[in-house]
């Protein structure tokens, strides 16, 4: 985590530095918001994998909903370079959450479960632009650069039973840094001498791998509260065959995922979380 946040502060300080403006430079301040999509691949197989083995396997009912959609917020400043170029340095935050439930139901007890991932990802991107004039009122702004994404994995699996009046909560949490890339255009409409509204499309590159943090198991039942346990783990994706059936999945552990009695597993590696993704948003421009 130290040498995540020391990269982190190293790409801001770069870029910061080389956003010094002279005494005659030209700044803009561009404040946005809106939705973005992240690809997510491999963790969505597992957990869709986590959800159609307990349909397949234990006659739970279920709603397995992928981990895509969220919203986000961020603000660049631009200074101009001359000739219709500029360099940029932008922040966003991003934060996405989906909820998977579970239901299982017998004459002996019944019981639900929820599969609850959450992202939480700062992106920090240096960029340079080439803006182009369009008649009066309008420009166009394409851009590309070098990004950093700081970024919070936290996931829940929650456990609600009436055999003993059972609940148990299994959290994750980790915190990880990965360098990438993005590019975008831009469509701003000027609505006074130096304040605009654009929108904007951006295309991302960045993933998250061997992701490290802390596994928080606490519940209770009817005799009351559960001791509370809490110890490092990765997040792990994996290929269990049961029955001659492959299902992805995702386990949380320090140790590497084994087969059971009558399981066969293979492709076990320390799981990829892919931000990768496009978004779309909308904002003002006010030049400084």
């Amino acid at each position: 985590m130290r040498k995540d946040a020391g990269a982190l502060v190293f790409a801001a300080a770069l870029a910061a530095a080389a956003l010094v403006p002279s005494a005659s430079a030209a700044v803009s301040l561009k404040l946005k918001g809106g939705g973005f999509y992240a690809a997510a691949s491999e963790f969505n197989a597992g957990l869709q994998g986590v959800c159609d083995l307990a349909v397949a396997a234990a006659s739970y009912t279920g709603d397995y909903r992928p981990l895509h959609f969220g919203t986000q917020i961020g603000a660049e400043i631009v200074v101009d370079l001359g000739g219709g170029f500029g360099l940029g340095l932008g922040v966003d935050l991003q934060r996405a959450s989906r909820e998977s439930a579970l239901e299982y139901a017998s004459p002996l007890f019944s019981e639900s479960d929820t599969i609850a991932p959450r992202i939480t990802a700062v992106p920090l991107a240096l960029n340079l632009h080439r803006e182009w004039r369009i008649g009066r009122s309008f420009s166009f702004d394409a851009y590309a650069g070098i990004g950093c994404t700081w970024a919070t994995f936290h996931q829940e699996y929650r456990t609600v039973s009436d055999f003993f009046d059972y609940r148990q909560t299994d959290s994750f949490t980790a915190h990880k840094a990965a360098f990438g890339g993005q590019a975008g255009v831009a469509l701003e409409f000027e609505i006074a001498r130096a304040v605009g509204l654009f929108v904007q499309a951006e295309g991302r590159l960045a993933a998250l791998t061997e992701l490290r943090g802390d596994r928080t198991i606490s519940g209770s039942y009817f005799l009351g509260p559960v001791p509370e346990e809490t110890s490092p783990a990765y997040l792990w994706a994996y290929t269990l065959t049961v029955s001659a059936r492959a299902f992805p999945q995702l386990a949380v552990s320090l140790a590497a995922p084994t087969a059971g009695t009558g399981e066969m597993i293979d492709n076990v590696h320390k799981a990829r979380l892919d931000l990768s993704g496009a978004s779309l948003s909308a904002g003002i421009r006010i030049r400084l």
